[in-house]
């Protein structure tokens, strides 16, 4: 039989999508689990302080890195933060370095192939890519990263100080994404 509950404190949580089930009659959901129960049925056991602990952290975690690929902005534009993307940005910044140490301003287009470089956003636009965008591109990712790490860091004191770890929200407080 499929184990789809675990025991908490108050009630159950419904391993299929993490939810909270109160210990409360009226709720559809806790007779719904009480249903599960008469056919058979065991719920997992109550989840240890640690174990909460480590499985919020996990999410956290999780949270943080998908902030950290969710774009950065520079000005009105977003830029792309996956991998890839940063390694690319590093090469522009490279290049924006050769532009200013030849005495060229900032303002300087970058170039690919002999051709002014376009490069498209994450709303689908494109633009000419400055020595000033590489820089600034480069700064906001690095800020982002930074950002990321300090709203998980202070979720995770948060969550290990809160009285019920395994129902700590920490969907609040994380950086601006692309779309979000």
């Amino acid at each position: 039989m499929a184990e789809k509950y675990r025991l908490t404190a108050n009630g159950v949580q419904r391993l299929s999508d993490g939810a909270f089930v109160p210990a409360v009659e009226s709720n559809c959901d806790w007779q719904a689990y009480q249903a599960w129960l008469a056919e058979g049925n065991m719920p997992n056991p109550a989840e240890s302080i640690d174990e909460a602990k480590a499985r919020v952290w996990l999410a956290i975690k999780a949270k943080r890195d998908a902030i950290k690929t969710g774009g950065g902005k520079v000005g009105t534009k977003w830029y792309h933060t996956d991998a890839d993307s940063r390694i690319q940005h590093l090469g522009l910044k490279d290049q924006a370095r050769d532009i200013i140490a030849a005495g060229l301003p900032d303002s300087t287009r970058l170039q690919k192939l002999g051709q002014d470089l376009r490069w498209k956003t994450m709303d689908g636009s494109f633009i000419y890519l400055t020595a000033k965008h590489a820089f600034d591109i480069v700064a906001a990712v690095g800020d982002l990263d930074a950002m990321a790490f300090v709203a998980a860091e202070t979720h995770r004191a948060a969550m290990e100080a809160a009285a019920d770890p395994a129902r700590y929200d920490f969907s609040a407080g994380w950086p601006e994404t692309f779309g979000g």
